[in-house]
């Protein structure tokens, strides 16, 4: 895995967690307490059980808000990996997405303790990001 020092992963977690509220909060006009919510939840449990439980939480959520705001966050947490030279998966079933976590992140060390890192930087930003939009600062 090499990394190209042109490609400032910070600013990319920012860009994507401001795609995720854009998508949300914005188009949708989703509340912003809902995607903040949810968005915290995600966090917690990528921090405690690690991104294949993460995948999992994410894809378990049943409420049409809840679905919209967690198709966002899939899509933009894996969007972020084509920094890392991870091609996001083809297949976006539930269960191809979970293979490709466990075969393409999951499988090597490095690869997973740096995409675990910059989700949880996209979460973060992402959470400020609703709790501003909440307070009308964004």
């Amino acid at each position: 895995m090499s990394i190209d020092v042109k490609d400032n992963l910070d600013f990319q977690a920012a860009k994507f967690s401001q795609q995720i509220i854009n998508e949300t909060i914005k188009e949708n006009l989703i509340d912003s307490p809902s995607v903040e919510n949810l968005v915290t939840k995600t966090l917690g449990v990528l921090q405690e059980n690690g991104i294949y439980a993460c995948v999992l939480y994410l894809q378990s959520r049943s409420s049409d808000k809840d679905k919209k705001i967690s198709n966002s966050v899939m899509k933009n947490l894996f969007e972020l990996i084509k920094f890392i030279e991870i091609e996001p998966p083809v297949d976006t079933s539930p269960s191809g997405k979970l293979d490709f976590v466990s075969t393409n992140i999951c499988k090597d060390l490095d690869t997973l303790f740096l995409t675990k890192q910059l989700w949880e930087q996209i979460l973060l930003y992402a959470r400020y990001g609703a709790k501003a939009a909440k307070d009308g600062r964004l």
